[in-house]
Formats: C-alpha cells, sequence, structure tokens
C-alpha cells in the first residue's frame, strides 16, 4: 500500500531539490546553536525563505526533517574521514579511530545525539526510514574505511555489537549518568575484547 506524503527526494525538480536542501541547512545551523525540543519548525521555514506550508510539502513532521538534517550532519562526518583516513596497522586500530571520532563529533554537538535517539523511538514513517538509511548504507561506508576487505557476516556482527556499546554508552553520557571517558572506555574495552588475541 503506498502512503501519501512528501515526495522521494530522488524525484524532485531542481529547484524543489535546491529549496529542500535549504530546508535542511537552514535546520541544521539552528540546531548546531540550540537542542531538538527549542528548535521551531515555524522559525526554521522563516530562514528558508519559505512559507510553513511549503515546508510541509518536502517533510512530513519535524522528526522527519530532523532525521534529513541528521543524515546531512552524518555526510558532512563521512566526509571529514575520508579526507583523513584512519590510521593504524591493526582493523581494530582503525575502528577504534573511526568510533573515537563520532564520539568527538557528539561530545562537540550532543544534540546530534539526542536527535538519534528520536529517530529510533519515532513513530513518524518517514523520519523511521530515514533512520534506516542513515545507519545503513551511509554509516556501513564510513566503517568500511577501517578493512581491507568486504565487510562480511563476521565483521556485520563485530560492528552491531560495538554499535551497541557506543549507544549505550552515548545516551547514559547525554542524560548525565557517566562522563564522556566512560564512552571512550567502553567503545575500547569492546574492541579490545573482540580482537583480543586475533591480530597482532
Amino acid at each position: 500500500m503506498q502512503i501519501t506524503g512528501p515526495p522521494a527526494p530522488e524525484t524532485l525538480r531542481q529547484n524543489q531539490a535546491e529549496r529542500r536542501h535549504r530546508i535542511i541547512r537552514t535546520a541544521l545551523r539552528a540546531l548546531a546553536g540550540s537542542d531538538y525540543e527549542q528548535v521551531k519548525i515555524s522559525d526554521v521555514a522563516r530562514d528558508s525563505g519559505v512559507a510553513l506550508g511549503t515546508l510541509y510539502r518536502y517533510f512530513a513532521s519535524k522528526e522527519h526533517l530532523f532525521a534529513a538534517v541528521f543524515v546531512e550532519w552524518q555526510k558532512a562526518l563521512k566526509t571529514k574521514l575520508e579526507k583523513s583516513a584512519p590510521e593504524g596497522e591493526t582493523e581494530a586500530d582503525r575502528l577504534r579511530e573511526i568510533f573515537y571520532r563520532s564520539i568527538r563529533a557528539f561530545q562537540v554537538q550532543p544534540q546530534f545525539f539526542r536527535v538519534l535517539m528520536m529517530m529510533e523511538t519515532t513513530t513518524d514513517t518517514y523520519a523511521a526510514e530515514v533512520y534506516s538509511q542513515a545507519m545503513g548504507s551511509q554509516y556501513t561506508q564510513t566503517l568500511q574505511l577501517a578493512f581491507d576487505g568486504p565487510i562480511d557476516a563476521n565483521r556485520t556482527a563485530i560492528i552491531m555489537t560495538i554499535e551497541s556499546v557506543l549507544v549505550t554508552q552515548l545516551r547514559s553520557w547525554v542524560m548525565n549518568r557517566s562522563s564522556i571517558n566512560d564512552v571512550f572506555r567502553g567503545v575500547d574495552d569492546a574492541i579490545r575484547l573482540i580482537y583480543q588475541g586475533h591480530e597482532g
């Protein structure tokens, strides 16, 4: 069954795609300076130079818009990683560096992790779809930088295990139940235990 709603980005004409991207960039700037809960959709529309109704033609909800904002932020992080490939002689070292960089990015802008938490629990169909894309192929492409070969079933399991530790630790941190050092330590422990005795 097809759900009526905002058109898929790839179906937009050039001027529409540019308008949609302008809205995302405006919301990204707003989020960079404030928490998700404090950003008003009406302000984003105004600062984007579009009517509120126009904004809702592209995004079904605030959750949908900020899911797209998170993807934009994640793309920027991926670009930075690609420009400066992770160093390290072993797979474990390179994975550690990638996850450390991700932690530092959230440390500087914790509001983006709060958006990620929202995306995990949203009931908005479109936001949930964007979340799946953000944590799917795009994130996998970033982690591919740590591996010499393709991400097979074993490497997928490794990634999922470390990610689970990372998300749990970050959630505890943004709720002021632990320190950022605990986040680094948790990820480091997970990588050390997974690779212990398997890499020289």
